[in-house]
């Protein structure tokens, strides 16, 4: 599970009801039935009218990864290409025709199966940037519609309160309910806002940080790929693929060198 966004959430609700708290606001004056509706019913079916059906099929994905993202093991996929890289140049491309039918990872599996069956290093690396950008673009989906979604929710909002306010209007001769009445009428602003602001937003934003890691990770990919096809050394390898190890700056690389090889996730 990702601390990070389970934190984040808890932590937003738990300051908002310290400050509700603070300010003698109760439970049941937050809670309006119609108002959830409104805001959540209208906003889900304006979202769903907005995306195709391969576009909402990505959502329970896309949530799924928000709180449990994706592990990506910089160093074992380096280490993997670093190997390969050698055996490249001991015993040529072709003895990594194994390797190839064996990699897990798609981008590897692509790459490699056509460097070995001797494609055109520029189609090679075009090939595995395409593959790339569908896996972003997947992922980008559900993004989509959760921030879409996140537009939506505050104008379902007002337009809930404006209904509410509408009959109220109508009634003003009812002096003892038209304080409540009006306070009810804000409920559907509220989710509107809070829907928005707490889930639809933050979820859109935490999925599209996770499918920019994915392409930052299959770029790493293609140039160890692109270098193995081009008999790289792989000491040179190495470090150019260090560059993309996360928050180290190269050093964590150049300290592993060595290491035995493994494929990352």
């Amino acid at each position: 599970m990702d601390l990070a966004t389970i934190g984040g959430l808890l932590f937003a609700i738990f300051a908002i009801g310290i400050g509700a708290y603070l300010e003698d606001v109760t439970l049941g004056s937050l809670l309006g039935k119609s108002a959830a509706l409104i805001v959540i019913g209208g906003s889900i079916g304006a979202t769903i009218i907005s995306h195709s059906t391969e576009d909402l099929k990505e959502v329970p994905r896309g949530l799924k990864m928000a709180f449990s993202p994706p592990k990506r093991d910089y160093q074992g996929m380096i280490d993997f290409l670093v190997g390969l890289a050698e055996k490249a140049r001991r015993n040529g491309l072709l003895s990594l025709q194994e390797d190839a039918e064996q990699a897990v990872n798609p981008v590897v599996k692509r790459g490699l199966t056509m460097a070995v069956d001797g494609a055109d290093p520029e189609q090679v690396v075009e090939v595995m940037e395409a593959l790339s950008e569908e896996q972003v673009n997947q992922i980008n989906r559900s993004a989509g519609v959760f921030e879409t979604a996140g537009g939506y929710a505050p104008t379902l909002g007002i337009m809930g309160t404006v209904m509410a306010l509408v009959t109220i209007m109508g009634n003003l001769s009812d002096v003892d309910n038209l304080g409540p009445s009006i306070a009810v009428a804000f409920l559907a602003t509220l989710y509107g806002l809070g829907s928005a602001n707490l889930f639809f937003l933050p979820m859109g934003s935490k999925i599209k940080s996770i499918a920019k890691q994915e392409r930052h990770f299959n770029q790493m990919i293609i140039v160890g790929i692109e270098g193995i096809q081009a008999g790289e050394n792989p000491r040179n390898l190495r470090e150019k693929l260090s560059i993309y190890l996360p928050n180290s700056g190269g050093s964590r690389a150049r300290s592993a060198a060595g290491a035995p090889a493994q494929e990352g996730a």
